[in-house]
């Protein structure tokens, strides 16, 4: 509700029709309740690390499923793809070893979540573009978890949870759907949306490295490997092109003199 409350402080309340307040919370519906439950399924079947890993293709599959929008996909974002496809592949072969910690359940779950994100990310950019960033990511948000929250409040135990555990609930919350969504946006100002994507991909690494300090993941170096793969298969795909320099020879053209 904070980010509602933002929202309104900053653009009062959205003059929206009844259409796109559908929109907005089917949208909000399929990046935060189905993401979520999706989510979860899968990272209790997979160590965090690769949970996150997984979460990072998020920015390829966003391409590929692109071009059901008739969105254009350049040579060197088509072989990102192709490369951090190459890593998933890998990523699932070694699901057959046994003794993995990577289990076929765990990755369908987590690539189907991932799959929900890319396509919540395709109608974000349009939707932003015309209801405004702030309105649209607050009002999909509140609009999109009620579900979830719904069927989450009666498991909630108040008396059996201790306050660190609720401390570590608000923390996450705050720091995921708020400042997180604000960093993401005002980075998005400062250095354009192309070179902000590519700081997307450090979220995996982060959760792998996470993964393996605080909750001890001894993951085996071929899904390290593999990882590595999908990263900068990703990194690839989302890395800005270059911009033509200005000529710095040629014709000069002056400015007419009278």
């Amino acid at each position: 509700m904070y980010l509602v409350t933002l929202a309104v402080r900053a653009h009062g309340w959205p003059r929206w029709t009844w259409q796109t307040w559908l929109t907005v919370a089917g949208v909000g519906l399929l990046g935060n309740s189905v993401f979520q439950t999706l989510f979860l399924i899968g990272i209790r079947l997979s160590p965090a690390g690769v949970a996150g890993v997984v979460n990072g293709m998020v920015p390829v599959l966003v391409l590929p499923l692109g071009l059901l929008l008739g969105t254009r996909v350049t040579r060197r974002q088509a072989t990102g793809v192709a490369v951090a496809f190459g890593g998933l592949l890998t990523l699932l072969l070694l699901t057959r070893q046994p003794g993995s910690p990577v289990t076929p359940g765990g990755m369908a779950w987590l690539l189907a979540a991932a799959t929900a994100w890319a396509l919540y990310t395709l109608f974000n950019r349009t939707l932003s573009g015309r209801l405004g960033a702030l309105p649209f990511v607050a009002f999909s948000l509140a609009l999109g978890s009620l579900p979830y929250l719904l069927y989450a409040a009666p498991h909630v135990q108040l008396g059996g949870t201790p306050p660190l555990a609720w401390a570590g609930v608000a923390l996450s919350g705050l720091g995921a759907n708020v400042v997180a969504y604000l960093a993401w946006a005002r980075g998005a100002q400062v250095l354009g949306a192309a070179r902000t994507s590519v700081w997307n991909t450090l979220a995996p690494v982060i959760a792998l490295m996470l993964g393996a300090a605080l909750l001890h993941e001894r993951l085996p170096l071929p899904v390290w490997a593999a990882a590595a793969v999908i990263l900068s298969g990703a990194a690839l795909a989302n890395w800005p092109a270059r911009t033509a320099a200005p000529p710095t020879g040629g014709t000069r053209h002056n400015a007419p003199t009278g």
